[in-house]
Order: C-alpha cells, then structure tokens, then sequence
C-alpha cells in the first residue's frame, strides 16, 4: 500500500512532522506516527497479518487505553502516577505472541534485576514542550505521587485562574511539599489551557535526608541571588545578572516561578523579589513557615491512612532486597508502622531506606531523631520566645487547648499569643481542629513531629513544664471554686456564670480581676479585664464584672455605661443577672432608685431567691415604699437557705425597714404610738439573731438605732402609756445582754441620752426605772490589779477545759484555758453555764498561730 492508503487519517500530521523534522536521515514516515496512532493502524488492516498477531492486537486493544498515558508521561518527562509501573507490566505480560522478542526480554531483565533501566537518551526537556521550563526530575517516580491528587487539582485551579499573585505550599518537613508543587508544575505543561509560556523552577534547599543521615546538597542555592542568576540561564545561557536583569528578561513573558523551600530565606528578600519581577510573574511556593504578607497558603496536611499504608507497601516493593519484607506485613503492623511514622512521606521512605540499608525495624521505628531533627530544627529555631513558650506549654500539657485555655496559662499579651499560634501553625508544629461541641472554636495541639522533637531533641526546662502544670491546677481549681460558689449563691458577688464550658478560661480572669479588685489593686484588676475583653470581647460577664469594680471604686457613669452594654449583648438569662447588679449599682452608689426598681424586679420576677427578694426590699425601702419592702423582705427570709451571711444581711435590712418606717410615721404623720409599735417589731425581729449567738456589727447597729427609733417615740409622748411596758423591758434587756456589742455602735454615743429621756418619764416602771440605772451608768469595771485589761467579749463556746471568746475585733475567736479564768469579781466560774457570759480579758501577745489567745479571763455581770 501507499503512506497514504496505509495511514489513512493519520497520513497528512504524520507527513508534517516528517517535513518540519531538521534531520537528514530519511526515515520511514511511521516513525512520525504516535503510539496509540502505530497500533490503531495495524489493528484497521488486521487483514493483512498474520492471523496470530492480528488475533492478539484486537484482544489487546483494551489495554492500550493504560499503557498510552503511561508511555506519554514517560517520554514526556512527566511524574509517573501510582501504579503506573505495575500496571504497565501487568498489560505488556499479555502480549505472549512471538512478535514481541525485546518486550519480553526487557521484561525478562525487569523480573530479574527490578532496579535495572533501559537505557534511554531523551532530548533535552526544556525544549520538548510548548512551554519553556527547567523543571527537574521527580523523585517520587518509584511509586508516584500517592494521596495528593486533590491537593493538586485544587492548587492547579488557582494557578490557572491568576487571582492570587501567590500561592504557598506550607507544611513541616517531609510532608510532601516539594513533590506536591513539582506535580503541579507538570499538570500545568500538558494543560492546554495553561496561561504560561515559562515555568521556572529553583530549590534552596541546602541539605537532605538520606539513610546513613542528613547530607549537603552540592552546588545548592542559598539566597535569592544565586536563584536569580539560575533562573536566568534558562532563558540565556550567558546570562550573568541578578533581579534586577531577571525582572528585563521575564518582562512580557507570562511565567510560573516555583521556589522550593523559602524558609532558608528571609521573607523580606522574597518581598523584594515579587516587587521587583514584572506583574505577568506568579508564585508557587513551598515552605515550613510561609511568607505572611501576600501570599495565599494551602496547608498541606500529612497522608491520610490509607494512603499512607499505600505508599509503604508500594515504595517497599518497589525498592526490594532487605527491605522487600515490609510490603507484605500484616495490615494491622502496617497501620501500626505509618502512625508511628505520622503518616508522613519522608518519614515513610526514610524508615523503609534505612532498614534496606540494614538497620534493624524496630529499633529504627523508635529512634527517629535524626529524622525528626531534620524535618523540625529550622523552623523550630527560627521562633522567637513567645512561640517557643507557647510550644512549651502545649508540650507539658500533653493535651489539646483552647486559644482561651492558652491565655490563661501563660502571660503573654493577647495580641502576641495570637500571632505566635499562627506562626506555629504555619510552622506546622502545632495543629488547628474544631472542638467537637463547637465548631466556631479551635483547639490547638502540638504535632506529633514537634511533640518528639521536644521529648527527645531539644527538651524544655523542667521549670517551664511544672510552672505550666501548677498553673493548670490553679486554673482547675478556680473553676471548681467558681461551680461551688455558684451552687451555694448563684447571685454572690464573686460568682462568674459561663455559657458553656468555653468560657471557662474568661471567667478565670474575670474571678481573679474581682479578688484584686477586693485587695485593693485595682490596676492589676484592670489588667485581668484586658486580658478577658481581648479575649471574650462579646460575653456579656466581661462587661457586667468590669462595671461591678468601678461601681465599687465609685465610677458611677463609667459603671452604669457598661451595665447597659452588657444588657445589650446577654441572653435572657444573662439580662435577669445583669438588671440585679445593675440595680443594686443605680440605688446604692447612683441614689437613682427610680431607674433601679424596674431592673430590680425583672431580677426577682426570672430568679425568685433571697437575693432578688432582698434587693428589691431594699430598694422599695429607699423609694419609701415600707409595705412593699416589708413583703419582699419577709419573704426573701422565709427563703433563705442555712443561716450564713445572707441571712444576716437580709434580717439586718428587715430590721432597718421597721425602723425607717417608724420613723416616716413619726415625722411625717406625728402618729408616736404607730411608730413604736413597728420600731419594737424590727428589735424584736434582730435581737433574737444576737441572743442565738450571732455577732454582727452591722445588724447590732441598726438594732441600736431601733431601740433610740422606740425611746424617741415613747418620748414624743410626755407621758409613759403601760402598754408598752413589756415592750421598753425587752429592748432594754435586749441592749444589756449584748453591751458589749453595742458599746461599739456609733449610735451608742446618743443612746444613753435616750434612756435618760425614758428613766424621766412619768409613769415607768420599777424594772424600766432599774434598767435605766443599769445602761445610763455602764462603764469599764474596776478591775484593781488587772486595770491593763483592755477587752470585753461573751464565750461562745466552753469545752470543760477551754473555750472560745466572740470580739468583734478579732473574727476567728479568742482561744482561752480554764486555769487562765479568774473569780475576783466575786462570780463563780463553776457555777454558771459560761456560755454567754460576759468577760474581760487580755490577749497574749505571744499566742501562736492565727487565732488569739487569753491569758486573763474574768467573768462580769451585765449590772455591773
């Protein structure tokens, strides 16, 4: 047949190629034909063949359609993909016919000696392509470039559209970086819709990882420079300049330019660089760190499992001899080998080269320093002290943490633990996941590689990690502090609520901003508030918590103005527990109990407790509205669970509610009997607190000024009516039970002048007369030799042989022995039931430990 009749279709590209071809050899127009083309032809005039052959190329037709792409990749120069060799060889073995004698012996050769190669002169690949390019070998064509296939669609999508002027592959060493970006570069040549006439590829890489250890890269370019001057020779072969002659060179032509490896530069020389090259130039770049200023990073995480376990098994068979073994461990030690190897590339091929070159396999799976050094040491010392510190604490907590968990252990300005989280995340030595109860928030772990390379290479202080772990437990602690202060009182002044357990960290800091603030030091108060806000900028307890200090610091406006920002930014909740403090804040220190109240009852309407009841008693006692806070302070004490603080507190207001009342009705209405019926009830209420063995001064004063409340009222009537006989006898053994406590009030300076108002009275009684005598005349006992005693107190407590003394000056009780009480003032200790007396006492200035110790015990009687 004719070229022409025997080619047919594929006659009039196969003559072209043959015309345009420069060689002076006269070959067979055939030799211009493509693989796929040569095969198709034989297999359209089968006729003409022997029977056998003809036979086998219609069978082997399928199997074409896997050994073109394959042969085109080869002959291109483009990465093999995994699997390629295999399957290869499976499709070539089906050819059996006598037609193929060199196949079969290079397969013959292969099954053989698996390492050996064809040899094979190829043209020069720069020129081969429509596209100018330098790029290099591959070294990942033993088993192709295995897990990373989306990865690089993805990068070659960004690549295509130009939006980005560039783009870096960030990763921890031996992630797979370089052969991803090298993948890349290819897929772009053979893209017909490639934008680019060049690709330029330089690597500042200066060392690698090999078996028998890291080694340097002869000839390896070390700055930009040098990369310059590279890259320039690939478009000129004289070309001798720097950026400035390349930035000329590349004007006009639109150009890849791929950097392996940036972190062995600084990031301003590449800055430099993208301001210098023409516009038409995009990057692709590989690195541990990244640029961080006009870069787009595509993180590169390790393999996943089951490629991994691909990649072993198929780089294990691949490279055979001694570690041949390893490709057919059982799929449970496999999965076992590639965790402990971090599901990394590098780590995968260097532990199956290192037992190839002899080194035993579980020896070399625990010892991977060498290689952990190489793949984290740059980027680790590149970090300044706050990431380092911050590496340090992730280490010592062996856990994952929140931002906010963060803040908390170290001190770092918020800002730049921020920055350092980031910077150790691009580093990858640290990863970012979502927390399994919010997506919106992320916990930071350290990785695998930097975990070990901290352990074994460059380990942190023992004093970093247990100044970590204390801070931890103190952070544990206060937060198992803060669930029981809020059980015991929900509304107390230290509680911080949380939403969730994500503002746990922020309510710590907030916690210790309230004790600060308690001590006196309101700046460092204030520095635990910055450090929340940075962190937690719209929790509403930030704002609420922050008015709460500068209310008790008496910034009213500053207060009110944060209040009202947290009620903008709660909850429902949130709004019942910010309208309590808010109103407590606007009737106690902004005497505005008009705006107070509504906010006070929204309080008490959501919660319903002794709290909101005793707050809104309160404030309808500053707005005078008696009845009302009568009715919410009855009830807040009907309520109140245990007889701690609260309760006092509540009572002592209730008390002041009946003498505030009274003295409405006396000056406004001139009604004295009402007056002293309602100032008679409030004693009555509070006294039976002292005589239970409570000792408040607070509740003692407003009980005080209850009992002038009485005495004045009983005066405004001239004449003293029997009714309130009984009455005028209980205040008056209620003052002289508890005259210690009262003799300390600041209502004690006028009291007496009031019972001397009432011993005047016509017609009081003998009692009353008696009592008067008693209260108007109390002073300081004679006491002879002992006239240095300085106190005066009531046991509380007698355990046959010692007891304890309540004063109000000394709160954890006076400790005192039987043999240190005296009988001089003709009272017999062994007569009385001690508990209740009243005594004086000096305290040893030499008693050890926190509590106070008497050494001179006298028991009085009240008449005296």
């Amino acid at each position: 047949m004719s070229e022409a009749e025997a080619l047919g279709d594929s006659y009039l590209r196969a003559a072209e190629r043959r015309q345009s071809d420069a060689s002076d050899d006269k070959l067979s127009i055939v030799e211009y034909l493509d693989m796929r083309e040569a095969y198709d032809i034989l297999n359209r005039h089968r006729e003409a063949l022997p029977v056998e052959l003809a036979r086998e190329l219609r069978f082997g037709t399928p199997r074409m359609d896997i050994l073109t792409p394959i042969r085109n990749r080869v002959m291109h120069g483009r990465p093999l993909q995994a699997g390629d060799a295999e399957k290869a060889i499976s499709a070539c073995r089906e050819f059996k016919s006598r037609f193929w004698p060199t196949m079969r012996d290079t397969l013959d050769k292969l099954g053989a000696q698996p390492e050996w190669e064809p040899a094979f002169n190829g043209v020069d690949r720069r020129y081969s392509d429509r596209i100018l390019h330098n790029l290099p070998p591959f070294d990942y064509d033993d088993t192709g470039l295995i897990g990373r296939s989306q990865a690089c669609s993805a990068i070659v999508k960004h690549l295509l559209r130009r939006r980005e002027p560039m783009i870096t592959i960030t990763g921890e060493g031996g992630i797979g970086k370089t052969a991803l970006a090298s993948d890349v570069a290819y897929s772009l040549l053979d893209n017909p819709d490639s934008p680019y006439e060049c690709i330029l590829w330089t690597s500042l890489k200066t060392e690698r990882l090999t078996a028998s250890g890291v080694v340097e890269i002869a000839g390896a370019v070390r700055d930009v420079t040098g990369a310059s001057q590279m890259l320039g020779k690939v478009l000129a072969d004289d070309f001798r300049g720097g950026v400035e002659q390349l930035a000329e060179a590349l004007h006009g032509i639109e150009t890849l330019l791929v950097i392996d490896n940036l972190e062995t530069v600084s990031g301003s020389e590449i800055v430099t660089l993208y301001e210098t090259l023409p516009d038409n130039v995009t990057y692709l770049m590989t690195s541990r760190i990244g640029v961080g200023q006009i870069e787009r990073r595509i993180p590169l995480p390790p393999l996943e499992k089951k490629d991994a376990q691909t990649l072993f098994r198929s780089f294990a068979r691949v490279r055979g001899g001694r570690a041949d073994f390893l490709a057919s461990l059982q799929q449970e030690t496999v999965e076992q080998v590639v965790i402990r190897l971090r599901f990394s590339p590098l780590a995968i091929r260097w532990y199956i080269l290192s037992v190839e070159s002899g080194r035993q396999p579980h020896p070399t799976l625990t010892d991977q320093d060498e290689l952990i050094d190489f793949c984290v040491r740059s980027v680790f010392d590149a970090l300044n002290e706050t990431p380092k510190d911050i590496l340090s604490v992730l280490y010592a907590l062996d856990r994952s943490s929140t931002f906010d968990e963060l803040a908390v252990l170290t001190d770092s300005p918020i800002d730049s633990l921020n920055l350092a989280v980031k910077e150790l995340s691009a580093g990858s030595l640290v990863s970012q996941k979502p927390d399994p109860d919010d997506e919106l928030i992320s916990r930071v772990q350290i990785t695998e590689a930097a975990q070990h390379f901290l352990r074994r290479v460059a380990p942190p202080p023992k004093a970093n990690i247990s100044g970590t772990l204390l801070r931890e437990q103190e952070f544990k602690r206060s937060e198992e502090r803060r669930r029981a202060d809020e059980s015991k009182r929900h509304l107390a002044p230290n509680v911080v609520r949380v939403r969730s357990s994500h503002d746990e960290p922020t309510a710590h800091l907030l916690r210790l901003a309230l004790a600060q603030s308690r001590a006196g030091s309101v700046d460092r108060a204030q520095a635990y508030l910055t450090r929340a806000r940075a962190l937690n900028p719209e929790f509403w307890e930030v704002d609420r918590v922050e008015a709460f200090i500068l209310s008790q610091n008496d910034q009213i406006e500053q207060a009110s103005s944060l209040y009202r920002s947290a009620l903008r930014k709660a909850d429902h909740a949130g709004k019942a527990v910010i309208s309590y403090y808010f109103a407590g804040h606007l009737a106690g220190r902004g005497h505005d109990v008009g705006a107070a109240l509504p906010l006070a009852e929204v309080a008490h309407e959501y919660f319903q407790t002794a709290d909101t009841a005793q707050l809104l008693g309160k404030i309808n006692l500053w707005a005078r509205n008696y009845e009302d806070s009568q009715v919410y302070l009855e009830w807040a004490l009907e309520n109140i669970v245990g007889r701690g603080r609260l309760r006092l507190i509540i009572l002592t207001s209730l008390v002041d509610s009946w003498r505030r009342w009274a003295e409405s009705i006396l000056e406004d209405d001139r009604r004295p009997v009402e007056a002293a019926h309602k100032a008679s009830a409030g004693f009555s209420q509070g006294i039976k607190e002292l005589d239970s063995g409570a000792w408040d001064q607070r509740l003692a004063e407003t009980l005080l000024e209850s009992a002038k409340s009485f005495l004045r009222a009983i005066g405004e009537l001239g004449i003293f009516p029997k009714e309130f006989n009984n009455d005028a006898v209980r205040i008056l053994k209620g003052v002289k039970r508890h005259i210690v406590l009262f003799e300390r009030c600041a209502a004690w300076h006028h009291f007496p002048g009031r019972v001397g108002s009432l011993y005047r009275l016509a017609g009081i009684s003998g009692e009353i007369s008696n009592l008067c005598e008693i209260l108007v005349n109390v002073a300081k006992p004679k006491l002879g030799d002992a006239s240095d005693v300085t106190s005066r107190g009531i046991v509380k407590a007698w355990r046959g042989t010692y007891g304890f003394i309540s004063h109000p000056d000394h709160p954890s009780d006076v400790f005192f022995p039987g043999a240190v009480v005296q009988e001089d003032n003709g009272v017999k200790w062994d007569s009385l039931n001690p508990v209740g007396v009243h005594v004086v006492f000096e305290v040893d200035e030499h008693g050890k430990g926190d509590r106070p110790r008497a050494n001179y015990v006298s028991p009085i009687s009240v008449e005296e």
